[in-house]
């Protein structure tokens, strides 16, 4: 059972480094929400659909792992009209 978690984790591996760096490139200069992100992961088709599960895990994991996103303030999100996080490159 161990052995099958593991093998299916290195398949997941090489797709998280890629989300890694479309997240960083799509932040850019600029501060964005993790929906923001997912939306304009969307637009260059990175994604092939709306799922905020798709950067949520990968934006904590370059803030909290490897620090190279940091969390800048917060807004109201216009879909949920709850706050959340904005999130820019170091």
């Amino acid at each position: 059972m161990i052995e099958t978690k593991q093998l299916s984790f290195e398949d997941i591996k090489p797709s998280r480094k890629t989300k890694y760096i479309q997240i960083l490139e799509i932040l850019g200069n600029k501060k964005m929400t993790a929906r923001e992100i997912e939306l304009e992961m969307n637009r260059k088709n990175y994604s092939s659909y709306f799922d905020m599960n798709h950067v949520r895990p990968r934006i904590t994991e370059l803030v909290k792992e490897y620090e190279l996103v940091e969390e800048c303030g917060t807004k109201e999100d216009s879909l949920t009209k709850k706050k959340v996080t904005i999130y820019k490159k170091k």
